[in-house]
């Protein structure tokens, strides 16, 4: 029988698709990473260079010297101080002579900018002096008598400020107590000032200290200057007396105008104060100042118009601290 002829026979080869992993990896960013440090390190090294002087350039390598030898000599200030014998220098810095040690600078900060040689910013190089070479410092010293002086130039300041507050309240206290003047209480401001305790009278809308455009006092600013007078009176410092006015001017054909009215009246003010107990002799300074020094920004606020009284400090103009007793 014949052998019959075999069928034919396919077949199918089946490939798996494979991706190229290397391109969807994160090994790149490294690579990126690695490179970005390596050229930021480059400009800060050049900025480095840039910014400071030979010698602190030197002080840098010699901090990241390895073996570098520190800034004090080690052990006991013996015959050898921490110091090589070896003339070549040995164990040390390979700069360092084996007879010296090398101190080592820190690593410096940011530098000043100019033209001269620059030091890390808050180091001062000492100028030495020859005739206290190896000595320490010494304090100034203090007698007793400068130190007791001290003391009683704090007592007093202490006792001057505790008067000045003890005025303020008898001030307030009196303007209560007086029933028609109490509505002109938000006229007087006190403040206590560099120079001592400044009190001001000052105008109100629907009230003013003198008439228009005179030194003439109002009776209820007599009476208001009369009831301070006899609180300062009570207290030994010396007055400063100044007028103010706004910026209100008078015709340019006037021969009068702010300066004239303003001193006018720090004098009406000083001669009610005398009239009123204060002793002549405390009054060191009256002055007018215009429209110069404004107690409220608007120019033509009618509390631009006042009289300052100021009680000045002892250290200011020399007269005894105020001692009043405070109960």
């Amino acid at each position: 029988m014949a052998r019959s002829k075999p069928p034919n026979t396919l077949i199918v080869v089946k490939r798996r698709g494979y991706e190229d992993e290397e391109e969807h990896t994160g090994a790149w960013k490294i690579a990126y990473a690695d490179f970005v440090t390596s050229m930021m390190t480059f400009f800060l090294v050049m900025w480095l260079i840039n910014i400071t002087t030979k010698e602190q350039r030197e002080g840098i390598s010699e901090y990241f010297n390895p073996v570098a030898v520190s800034q004090a000599n080690s052990g006991a200030d013996g015959a050898l101080a921490g110091r090589s014998v070896d003339k070549t220098g040995a164990l040390t810095s390979p700069n360092a002579s084996g007879t010296r040690s090398l101190p080592v600078a820190s690593p410096p900060v940011v530098a000043s900018v100019g033209k001269d040689d620059r030091n890390p910013a808050g180091r001062k190089d000492p100028t030495p002096n020859p005739d206290s070479a190896g000595q320490p410092a010494t304090l100034p010293q203090v007698t007793r008598a400068e130190f007791e002086a001290l003391l009683d130039r704090q007592s007093a300041s202490v006792q001057e400020q505790m008067a000045f507050n003890q005025l303020e309240q008898d001030i307030r206290k009196q303007i209560a107590a007086a029933g028609d003047l109490k509505a002109l209480s938000e006229s007087i401001v006190i403040q206590q000032v560099p120079e001592g305790l400044r009190i001001q009278l000052t105008d109100q809308a629907k009230f003013s200290m003198f008439t228009v455009g005179s030194a003439q006092m109002t009776d209820q600013t007599r009476r208001l200057m009369r009831l301070v007078a006899g609180v300062i009176a009570t207290v030994p410092n010396s007055l400063s007396i100044s007028g103010h006015t706004d910026a209100l001017a008078y015709s340019k054909d006037s021969r009068y105008g702010n300066w004239e009215l303003s001193s006018d009246r720090a004098n009406a003010a000083r001669r009610e104060l005398i009239a009123s107990g204060v002793p002549i002799q405390r009054v060191v300074r009256v002055e007018g100042r215009a429209d110069l020094d404004h107690m409220v920004e608007n120019r033509l606020d009618p509390r631009n118009r006042r009289i300052s009284i100021t009680l000045l400090r002892h250290d200011t103009n020399g007269s005894p601290a105020a001692t009043r007793s405070v109960q």
